[in-house]
């Protein structure tokens, strides 16, 4: 009998402390990344239920096939989700001065998901473009997008104006605060002899 008793005044003083913590997701990059070299992906998440994928691909050859595909699927947002204060920033010189393939994802709140998709296909023969690359570039429409929710709560996302600054290559970011965000970068190269 005592250990159930405690059990359950431990359960009553951590409640207040994780419905706290969902009120309020903050996630920061600071100077992060400064001089990257190469292939660099990044995943940052502050909240519940976030999905984010950073895919690379690379093919060379006579009939290359370079392909990327992710699928993210989401229940229905809990009833609560909307009474969040959300912030994602990006600050100082983070990933600046740098060069190659830099894929960044960063989400504050509930529910959201980001796609930063790349491929590259270097061949000797010509090719059309074909619809699984396209059919990646497009958010699929979601069972509940937040509307519906009660929104309340401070969202906000900046970026530094020194952040990015002097990177050669590739970038691709996906940045948000809130509820149910969907965002999707998608980029396929080819290049031909």
């Amino acid at each position: 009998m005592k250990k159930s008793h405690i059990a359950l005044t431990l359960s009553a003083l951590l409640m207040p402390a994780i419905v706290f913590a969902d009120a309020s997701a903050k996630a920061d990059i600071d100077a992060s990344g400064t001089g990257y070299t190469g292939v660099i992906m990044i995943n940052q998440a502050a909240g519940s239920g976030q999905q984010q994928s950073n895919v690379r691909a690379i093919a060379v050859g006579n009939v290359p096939t370079a392909r990327t595909s992710v699928s993210q699927t989401r229940d229905v947002l809990p009833a609560n989700a909307g009474q969040i204060d959300a912030l994602a920033n990006i600050q100082g010189n983070a990933f600046s001065s740098g060069n190659g393939v830099l894929g960044v994802n960063q989400s504050a709140g509930i529910g959201n998901q980001h796609i930063n998709a790349f491929r590259i296909e270097m061949s000797s023969m010509p090719e059309g473009l074909d619809d699984s690359g396209l059919a990646q570039s497009a958010a699929l429409v979601s069972v509940n997008s937040g509307g519906v929710v009660p929104q309340s709560g401070d969202r906000q996302v900046a970026i530094d104006d020194q952040a990015f600054s002097g990177s050669k290559g590739v970038v691709q970011l996906n940045q948000s605060a809130g509820v149910g965000n969907r965002t999707v970068n998608n980029l396929g190269i080819r290049i031909t002899n």
